[in-house]
């Protein structure tokens, strides 16, 4: 790999490692709000609605995007620096598959909400 290569890849981590320092930010202050509105709800001892019980869902997706997402980043870290393109391509496709996967099941109605895929709660 050559220097200009090098520096190219270099700038590019560190554009990732930004992403990945605001998405954890976000992730932690989502994550925060989502405590403080559980423990609102619990003192004022109050029944939630269906749309309130859906957006404490999204909440919790949400989290869960940005934490796959960061994963992605920290895989692509690893990888960015290989010895070879076509080593480069394969792992950070790789990578690229398993975040995409972890999209769709951490997704859930969130997307493509089903009015028939109520959720109960007991």
């Amino acid at each position: 790999m050559d220097n200009n290569t090098r520096a190219v890849f270099g700038t590019l981590q560190r554009a990732l490692d930004h992403i990945k320092e605001v998405q954890t930010n976000v992730t932690a202050l989502n994550l925060e709000s989502m405590t403080m509105l559980g423990d609102a709800i619990f003192a004022a001892d109050v029944e939630i609605s269906d749309e309130g019980f859906v957006a404490l869902q999204h909440q919790d997706i949400l989290t869960q995007q940005l934490s796959a997402t960061n994963e992605l980043i920290e895989m692509i870290g690893k990888h960015i620096h290989e010895s070879s393109d076509e080593a480069l391509e394969k792992n950070i496709s790789a990578a690229l598959e398993v975040a995409k996967a972890k999209k769709n099941a951490f997704s859930g109605n969130a997307f493509d909400h089903k009015h028939e895929d109520i959720v109960e709660l007991f």
